[in-house]
């Protein structure tokens, strides 16, 4: 008996909670949302084939990695209390990133950028007062390439004479421009936190994809609009 108070404490806690947790669930079940959001992405994305240059074995080409601003929409839908299901249209952004460059003549004129759409369940922990949730699913990923190299070598297409060295002068300056386009459907996965204000919201979240042997990501801050 000695544990009576506790077990009635314990019960009355219980009775308190359970219709919290009962509206909360009635509040977040089969409810639609919009958003949008802001924030920073890192570009990546390798491709040591980009530049190839006749007599020169096997050039390489270093990663492409820049760091840009970036914006994601989202459309999704909250079917139970912990389950979800979200799409995503992201754009990382575009620039001139510093690839390494190991062949002859000098690299210039890089550019990257990617865009993409993902598709994602998402998975809430059952936390009071904010909503801390996991993404998993997958993403297509549209990354563009290109890079030029300039220098005094056998380049593509031209009749090199037999005894025009791989590394050496033939002709006097050229110019080779590497371009890819590339569309890579493969797994994604994110996390985030969203704090509740009505029907909006306010969401933090990070987001990371796979693109050319690298791993591209995306951290943001928007809001979302709650609706049905």
């Amino acid at each position: 008996m000695k544990n009576a108070p506790f077990s009635c404490l314990l019960s009355l806690m219980m009775m308190a909670v359970l219709p919290l947790s009962s509206a909360r669930a009635a509040t977040n079940l089969l409810k639609g949302y919009i958003g949008a959001s802001y924030g920073h992405a890192d570009i990546k994305a390798r491709d040591s084939t980009l530049i190839s240059i006749a007599g020169v074995p096997s050039p390489s080409l270093g990663s492409f990695d820049l760091s840009r601003s970036a914006f994601q929409v989202s459309a999704g839908i909250r079917a139970l209390e912990m389950l979800g299901a979200e799409i995503d249209y992201f754009d990382l952004g575009s620039g001139s990133p510093s690839p390494s460059w190991s062949g002859p003549g000098s690299l210039q004129g890089a550019h990257v950028s990617q865009k993409g759409e993902a598709a994602f369940a998402v998975l809430y922990l059952p936390i009071p007062l904010i909503d801390v949730y996991f993404k998993a699913g997958a993403a297509r990923l549209t990354t563009k390439l290109s890079a030029t190299v300039t220098g005094s070598f056998c380049g593509l297409n031209q009749a090199c004479p037999l005894y025009c060295p791989a590394r050496g002068p033939c002709g006097g300056l050229v110019s080779v421009t590497g371009a890819r386009d590339a569309n890579e459907t493969t797994f994604a996965a994110g996390a985030g936190v969203e704090w509740k204000l009505g029907d909006w919201a306010i969401r933090g979240e990070y987001e990371r994809f796979s693109a050319l042997g690298e791993h591209p990501s995306l951290a943001t801050v928007g809001v979302t609009w709650s609706f049905l």
